[in-house]
């Protein structure tokens, strides 16, 4: 009899904090108004802490949640209003984020935008279980602990303003990637809700089961909308899984060349290259190593960046851009991984002041982090030294531990 009078008060519970959080009044609405500009700023500026504010913010979630209880109990006016609640809030979303992206004068689709369009299953768990949370949140009598950290995990405001600023560019791709982001974790959260509803209320329901007809539409729809996301999911392993084979091909059978660029194409692997001319032959007996690393279904493409210990002023541009980023984080990271890396580039333009114009140093791929790439170039009076600075670098190398391999870049090449 107590356990009855637990559930009960929990369903009490449960009711009121979902029914209470359901209204059309405009300060909901101009909370979410600002939530969006909020977080399309942060979207726009790649600004992970504006992104989660805005989502802390945001009351989108708690039609959803209306939407799952109100199919749990049954309740056609609370299903009614939950869903009139969730779309008049969609669209407020659409329009605030598609206006901002439109004026707004960075256009270009950055990393928190792109990440947007490409769910997969892992977006369906934390949709689902986020609910999950959402749902048991709501049996507390202050649920506010919870919720919180639910709006951040189902992130239901970024693929908003994603779908917002794919139509401000009339981009479908990303319409429809972001889209079905949103699609995912609404259709989920909605779900899990539901399933926690018939949980909390399962004494009461169980004489009163959920008919067989409303069960099929869950369990397809379900279905469904899950079936893409496993199939992008299935790409990204694919594609992550041959990204580790092939760092291990080149680590392994080209240690001594330093690939600049990789690209994993449908039939091609394209790599740029810093090092001694790779013959059609050698190309033809690498590829045959390909089936090695379960990578034999593509062929090898190489794109010679340097002519002997030369590189082209434009290869020399090409390299450093693919390997020095403006985000100051790729260098801290690549310090981390060597510290000795900038005592090299130091030592070098301390001891040939007047030889070396330029000298960039950036780690090679390799398992213990002790290669590294040398591009120099030289002043007119560093060239009548080419080869001594060449064995003088080494040698600093070597005294800190490092195998460099030294190249140089020259106006006349």
């Amino acid at each position: 009899m107590e356990v009855e009078k637990g559930e009960l008060l929990k369903s009490k519970i449960i009711d009121k904090n979902i029914r209470d959080s359901l209204n059309f009044g405009w300060i909901n609405f101009a909370v979410l108004f600002c939530g969006i500009i909020i977080a399309s700023v942060g979207l726009n500026m790649d600004s992970v802490t504006v992104i989660i504010g805005a989502m802390l913010i945001s009351p989108i979630m708690n039609p959803i949640i209306g939407m799952g209880y109100g199919f749990g109990i049954r309740d056609q006016k609370l299903i009614k209003k939950a869903f009139l609640i969730f779309l008049a809030q969609v669209a407020i979303g659409l329009v605030a984020a598609t206006a901002y992206f439109f004026f707004s004068p960075i256009k270009e689709a950055g990393d928190q935008l792109i990440s947007r369009t490409q769910p997969a299953i892992w977006d369906v768990l934390v949709a689902f279980f986020g609910g999950v949370a959402g749902i048991i949140g709501s049996a507390k009598k202050e649920p506010a602990n919870i919720m919180p950290g639910v709006a951040i995990a189902t992130a239901l405001i970024p693929p908003l303003c994603t779908v917002g600023y794919g139509l401000s560019q009339m981009d479908w791709t990303i319409v429809f990637g972001a889209g079905y982001l949103f699609l995912i974790n609404s259709f989920f959260i909605a779900l899990s809700t539901t399933i926690g509803t018939l949980i909390f209320n399962f004494r009461r329901i169980r004489d009163n089961p959920m008919p067989a007809k409303n069960q099929i539409f869950i369990v397809l729809a379900a279905i469904i909308i899950t079936v893409p996301s496993l199939i992008s999911a299935s790409k990204l392993v694919k594609q992550s899984y041959n990204e580790a084979q092939l760092t291990s091909f080149i680590n392994s059978e080209l240690p001594d060349t330093y690939v600049v660029n990789k690209t994993i194409t449908d039939k091609n692997i394209k790599l740029a290259i810093i090092g001694d001319h790779v013959s059609k032959s050698e190309v033809k007996s690498l590829d045959k190593k390909l089936d090695d690393y379960q990578l034999g279904q593509y062929k090898l493409k190489f794109q010679q960046l340097s002519q002997g210990n030369y590189l082209s002023v434009n290869a020399f541009k090409k390299y450093v851009d693919q390997n020095q980023t403006s985000n100051s984080k790729d260098d801290d990271n690549e310090v981390k991984k060597n510290k000795d890396l900038p005592k090299l580039k130091e030592r070098l333009e301390k001891k040939y002041p007047n030889e070396i114009d330029k000298v960039t140093v950036r780690q090679l791929a390799d398992t213990d982090n002790k290669k590294a790439a040398v591009i120099i170039k030289l002043t007119e009076q560093g060239k009548n030294d080419k080869e001594g600075i060449k064995q003088q670098t080494k040698k600093i190398a070597d005294k800190l531990d490092i195998t460099a391999s030294v190249y140089f870049t020259d106006e006349e090449k």
